[in-house]
C-alpha cells in the first residue's frame, strides 16, 4: 500500500505559470538544496500521534505542515489553534471555553437605555470632533462661552454675579466677534453679550461687525444681532428683495423708524413732476419682489405696492379679468385667509362680470362649501353674498374700506343687480347644504349662525330646509338627553337655532315669503311632545317664543296644548323658563 502511494506522488507538480520553484535552505526532511531547485517534497504518512501531541502543546509539537493532509487524503485539513500549557514558564492559565448555556458576567448585555445613550454619545464625540477640525483655534473658546452663556441665562443669576461672567465673556469674545456672529451657536451667546452688556461693550460689537451688517443680515443666524445693534443705509434696495434680509428691513421701518419718513404722497406733492419717474423706479423694484415668497410676505411690502397702486396711472378693467383667471385654484385658499376673504368681499362689490366670477370663484367656493362654511373667515364670505355689509357679520372698519370701491369708474352694473346674480347662483347649493347637513350645523355653534341667515335671504323653496331642521326636534325630550345626545330645544346651540328662525317670520313674511317655521314645526313636532319640552328651562324658552309667533294660529294652538298643563307648570321649581310661560299663558 505505501509502495503504490510512493508511486503515485513521483508525479511532477508546476506552479500555474509553468516555472520551476526555487527554493533554497533546508526542506522539510532537513536535507540541504543548493543552488538547483528542488524537486517535490517525498510523501509522508499522517502520524497521529504526532498530531495529538501537537495540539496538546507537548514536546516535540513542531508543526511540520502548513496545512495538515486529512485522514482521508482528499484535502487540507482544518487548522486547530494551540492552547498554552499551564506549566509553561512565563505564560498564563489556559483559555477555558464556555459552554453552552454558561454566562459571563464580563460580557453582560448593555440595555436599551444603555445603548442609546452610548449612540448619543457617539454622535457628540462625533460632532465635538467635526466642530473641532472646521473651527480649530475657536473650538475651545466657544465652548468656554457657551457655559457662560448658559450660567448667564439663568434666573438665579444675580447682578454681581452677571457682572462677572460678562466679563469673563468680553474678555473671550475680543477680536473674534465676527467669527462668532455667523455660527447658529456661538450667535446666541452674541445676542445674549449685547443683551446684558453695557454700553461700552455693545459699542465695541457694533464696531467689529459695522463693515458686515449688510452680510450679516443676508445670513440665517447673523440677522439676529442685526437686529440687536439695528443700522441700515443705501442697500434698503436690494436687502429687500432678499429673502432673509428684508426680515431686517421689515423689523428697522416697523419697530425703529420714526414717524416723520417721506411718504410718497408727501413727494408727489412737492414735486409732481418726478411721480411718473418714482412710479417707474417703483414697478423695477417692486416686479422681481412679487416672485419671492420669503419676501412678499412683509406687510411693509404689502405697503410699498399698495402706494404703487394708488398713486401708477389707470389701467383698462380688462386687467381685472386677468387678476381673477390667476386667482384659480386657490379661491379656498383665499376665502378661508384672515385677510385673503377681503379680497373676494371687494370682488363681489365690483365686478360686473357675474359669470365670470361665478366659473372663476363661487364654483370652487360651492365645491369645498364644508371647508368654507366651517371656517371663521370662509363662512363671513358666504354670510356677505347673503346680506352684504351686514354690521353683525362685519366690523364698521372694513364696511368702510369696502366703501371707498363705490362708485369707481371701473363698474357700470347696478350695485343690486350684481348681488341679486351672485345670490341667485349660491341659493340652492346653500339650500340644499342645509337640508343635507341640518344636525351637523344645529348642533355646531360656528355654524349654527349661518342657518337662519340661509334660510332668511336665500332665494328658492325653503320648506325642504326648514323641515329638516324641524325634524331634528321630533321626538319627546328627556331632560339631561338620551345617549349622551341633547334635545335640541335642550341643546345649547340648537335651542337659539328654533328661536331665531320663529323670530324670523316676520322677515320672511315682509320679504313676501310663504313658508313659515313655526307652522312646519308644529305640523312636524305635534303638541303632544311640544308639552315635554316644558321639563327644561331652554325648551320652555323656545315654547315662549311660539307664543308669540307671526302666524297667529300657530300661537293659538300651542296655548291650547298647554292649558291642559298649567297645573304641571306651576309645580316645576328651579325652572325660568316655566315661570316666564306660565306668565304668558294667562295673559
Amino acid at each position: 500500500m505505501l509502495t503504490s502511494m510512493e508511486t503515485k506522488s513521483k508525479k511532477k507538480s508546476f506552479p500555474k505559470d509553468g516555472k520551476k520553484f526555487s527554493q533554497k535552505g533546508k526542506d522539510s526532511m532537513g536535507t540541504k538544496l543548493g543552488s538547483k531547485p528542488g524537486g517535490k517534497k517525498p510523501y509522508k504518512p499522517l502520524n497521529n500521534s504526532e498530531k495529538k501531541s501537537t495540539l496538546m502543546g507537548g514536546a516535540g509539537s513542531k508543526k511540520e505542515h502548513k496545512f495538515p493532509s486529512s485522514k482521508a487524503g482528499m484535502g487540507p485539513q482544518k487548522r486547530t489553534m494551540q492552547f498554552k500549557s499551564k506549566n509553561e514558564e512565563g505564560e498564563g492559565p489556559v483559555a477555558k471555553r464556555m459552554k453552552k448555556g454558561e454566562f459571563d458576567p464580563k460580557t453582560k448585555e448593555l440595555t436599551e437605555e444603555e445603548l442609546k445613550k452610548n449612540r448619543q454619545q457617539i454622535k457628540k464625540d462625533l460632532k465635538n470632533s467635526r466642530q473641532q477640525s472646521e473651527r480649530k483655534d475657536m473650538f475651545q473658546i466657544i465652548c468656554q462661552c457657551k457655559k457662560l452663556w448658559g450660567d448667564l441665562r439663568r434666573k438665579k443669576c444675580d447682578t454681581e454675579l452677571k457682572m462677572k461672567l460678562m466679563t469673563e465673556l468680553h474678555d473671550l469674545v475680543r477680536g473674534k466677534i465676527k467669527q462668532m456672529a455667523f455660527a447658529h451657536d456661538s450667535v446666541r451667546v452674541l445676542q445674549c453679550f449685547i443683551q446684558f452688556g453695557s454700553h461700552e461693550q455693545r459699542q465695541e460689537v457694533f464696531e467689529e461687525l459695522k463693515g458686515d451688517v449688510v452680510d450679516l443680515c443676508k445670513s440665517q443666524y447673523g440677522k439676529h444681532v442685526v437686529k440687536k445693534l439695528l443700522m441700515y443705509g443705501g442697500h434698503v434696495r436690494t436687502m429687500l428683495r432678499h429673502a432673509a434680509a428684508s426680515s431686517i428691513i421689515e423689523y428697522a421701518y416697523n419697530d425703529k423708524a420714526s414717524s416723520v419718513c417721506k411718504t410718497i404722497d408727501k413727494v408727489a406733492e412737492a414735486n409732481p413732476d418726478k411721480l411718473n419717474n418714482i412710479i417707474d423706479e417703483m414697478k423695477q423694484i417692486l416686479t422681481p419682489m412679487a416672485q419671492k415668497e420669503q419676501v412678499i410676505k412683509h406687510s411693509l411690502v404689502h405697503k410699498v405696492f399698495l402706494d404703487f397702486f394708488l398713486f401708477a396711472p389707470d389701467k383698462p378693467k380688462t386687467d381685472r379679468k386677468v387678476i381673477i383667471k390667476t386667482m384659480k385654484t386657490y379661491i379656498v385658499k383665499f376665502a378661508t385667509g384672515e385677510f385673503g376673504h377681503l379680497v373676494l368681499l371687494a370682488m363681489f362689490d365690483c365686478v360686473d362680470d357675474t359669470k365670470l366670477v361665478k366659473q372663476a370663484v363661487l364654483s370652487e367656493i360651492l365645491l369645498s362649501l364644508d371647508e368654507v362654511i366651517g371656517n371663521k373667515y370662509g363662512k363671513k364670505v358666504l354670510l356677505y353674498l347673503l346680506s352684504p355689509r351686514d354690521p353683525a357679520h362685519l366690523l364698521p372698519e372694513i364696511i368702510k374700506v369696502l366703501q371707498q370701491g363705490d362708485g369707481n369708474t371701473h363698474s357700470k352694473k347696478d350695485m343690486a343687480v350684481r348681488r341679486k346674480e351672485l345670490l341667485e347662483v349660491v341659493s340652492p347649493p346653500l339650500l340644499d347644504h342645509l337640508r343635507d347637513n341640518a344636525a351637523t350645523m344645529v348642533t355646531d355653534k360656528a355654524s349654527s349662525v349661518t342657518i337662519s341667515d340661509i334660510l332668511a335671504s336665500a332665494c328658492g323653496d325653503l320648506r325642504p330646509a326648514m323641515t329638516a331642521v324641524a325634524q331634528l326636534a321630533n321626538h319627546e325630550l328627556v331632560p339631561g338627553g338620551t345617549n349622551g345626545e341633547l334635545h335640541m330645544a335642550e341643546h345649547p346651540a340648537g335651542h337659539l337655532v328654533l328661536k331665531w328662525l320663529m323670530e324670523q317670520d316676520t322677515t320672511l313674511a315682509e320679504a313676501g315669503k310663504e313658508e313659515r317655521f313655526g307652522r312646519i314645526l308644529v305640523d312636524t313636532v305635534g303638541t303632544d311632545n311640544l308639552k315635554t319640552w316644558v321639563k327644561v328651562n331652554r325648551g320652555a324658552m323656545v315654547l315662549c317664543s311660539l307664543l308669540k309667533s307671526y302666524d297667529k294660529s300657530v300661537a293659538a294652538e300651542v296655548k291650547a296644548a298647554l292649558e291642559s298643563i298649567k297645573a304641571e307648570l306651576g309645580s316645576i321649581g328651579n325652572n325660568k323658563g316655566a315661570e316666564i310661560l306660565l306668565e304668558n299663558l294667562n295673559k
